[in-house]
């Protein structure tokens, strides 16, 4: 805070110096210029230094002001992160989470042994569904195959029968 305020002042200052030297420049020429010619109200150097000290006290104390009030909010700001970096410490991390009571409420996969082997109940129940609709589909094609050949049949039947009919006709 030491040095802004010091940087602050120096430069107050030198701004303050080339307005001295431009004052004095203009006294030497107002001194310079006949005597009939009206002068102006010249200002001393103490009335200036309390200008001056009037000036950089206003200007330091709203440096002060304001270099307090980034501080509160840094301050803020840092009590904040330092709150948000406790809550996530305070998180369960992987070490320190026990799976025994997540792997509890899943349900275990029950398992049938046949001839030795062990599988799992669901893929059983797959097999044996697959098995019956590969059988039914066989039957199936089965059943559509004799259909046709009794439609055929029924076919050869009603042909012969009016065969026979238009013969005994013509017999009479």
């Amino acid at each position: 805070m030491e040095s802004i305020q010091y940087e602050g002042l120096l430069g107050i200052m030198s701004e303050m110096n080339k307005k001295i030297d431009i004052l004095q420049a203009n006294n030497k020429v107002k001194e310079n210029q006949p005597v009939n010619q009206g002068t102006n109200k010249t200002v001393s150097k103490e009335e200036i230094e309390a200008i001056m000290k009037e000036k950089t006290d206003l200007m330091g104390n709203y440096y002060e002001y304001k270099h307090k009030i980034q501080t509160e909010h840094h301050s803020k700001i840092l009590s904040a992160v330092k709150a948000v970096a406790e809550k996530i410490d305070a998180l369960p991390t992987p070490d320190k989470i026990s799976l025994e009571p997540i792997i509890e409420l899943f349900p275990q996969s029950k398992k049938v042994t046949i001839c030795g082997f062990e599988f799992l109940r669901t893929s059983v129940i797959i097999f044996v569904l697959t098995l019956v609709c590969f059988f039914s589909l066989t039957l199936n094609i089965k059943q559509m195959d004799d259909y046709r050949a009794l439609k055929l049949q029924l076919y050869q039947q009603s042909e012969y029968i009016l065969h026979l009919e238009n013969t005994g006709k013509k017999g009479k």
